[in-house]
């Protein structure tokens, strides 16, 4: 009898599928869709099919936004900051900028979700995370000031705590602590928000004080007074003192200047940094010297 011996068996790895995490996400609908002077960003709503109200959330966080037909070689969906107030809870609203990705022979192509964002129209089906995440909230300060630097639409969170803010004082005549926003961007079409904030900044009692500040105005036609030049972060270098990063020299005018200059101070104000990467990677360490 031959002594037969099978070879001991290998155990398959089996690799199992991860979960779409688009099926955890509820259904919307685009609402409002609205571009600026520069098409390449909108302000857009969503609201809930049936009418109902969205989950409560505090001013500064973010949800994760998707659609289905996405490329199917990136489906995740994106965060982004949500700009309407938690007092109005019936729709959302979001600051995007249309992304485009360069190519190797030079050429751009639109990104996978803003890509995707901008093909549909008001009317069509958009995914979202039901329950609003985030710790860049105002609560987790105490401090009398908050000095809010953003570049682009960065800004989104901060025009959501104006707004919630803004509600309160016309509310009680009270302001729980005052808010500078300073905005950064390529050129003045790219502002936006713009005209809203400026008309809160222009009530003295609620003592907003915005800072729009545009990083190429010798090359835009639409530069006007009351703006600053210069990047978002030299305009923080400029108040703290210390040498330009860019090509622009920062300037701002007298009264923003010594508005931001009283309220920068590392024992009343609590700062809140939202945008550009290099522009906060740049930020930091020239406010860690207050």
């Amino acid at each position: 009898m031959s002594d037969a011996r099978s070879a001991p068996t290998k155990p398959r790895r089996t690799t199992r599928k991860r979960r779409d995490i688009r099926e955890r996400m509820e259904r919307a609908v685009l609402d409002r869709w609205e571009l600026l002077d520069d098409e390449d960003i909108a302000i857009f709503t969503i609201r809930r099919p049936d009418g109902s109200e969205f989950s409560s959330f505090e001013a500064g966080q973010y949800t994760m936004l998707a659609f289905w037909d996405q490329p199917a070689d990136d489906p995740r969906p994106r965060q982004l900051s949500i700009g309407s107030t938690p007092l109005d809870l019936d729709h959302l609203e979001f600051y995007v900028i249309l992304v485009r990705d360069a190519r190797e022979d030079g050429s751009n192509v639109p990104g996978v979700f803003t890509g995707t964002l901008w093909r549909h129209k008001p009317g069509d089906e958009i995914l979202y995370m039901p329950r609003p995440a985030g710790r860049f909230t105002l609560s987790r300060t105490s401090q009398p000031d908050a000095v809010c630097v953003a570049t682009g639409t960065g800004l989104a969170p901060f025009v959501s705590m104006a707004r919630t803010a803004w509600h309160a004082y016309k509310e009680t005549g009270q302001v729980e602590r005052r808010l500078t926003i300073v905005h950064g961007v390529s050129y003045a079409d790219q502002l936006g928000y713009k005209d809203e904030l400026e008309r809160m900044a222009a009530d003295p009692g609620f003592g907003l004080v915005y800072i729009p500040t545009v990083s190429r105005p010798d090359s835009d036609p639409n530069f006007a007074e009351g703006m600053g030049r210069g990047r978002a972060n030299d305009t923080v270098r400029l108040i703290c003192g210390k040498k330009m990063s860019g090509r622009v020299e920062p300037w701002l005018p007298d009264e923003p200047l010594a508005a931001l200059q009283e309220r920068l101070t590392p024992d009343g104000a609590a700062l809140y940094l939202c945008g550009n990467p290099e522009m906060i990677a740049d930020a930091i360490p020239v406010l860690a010297l207050l």
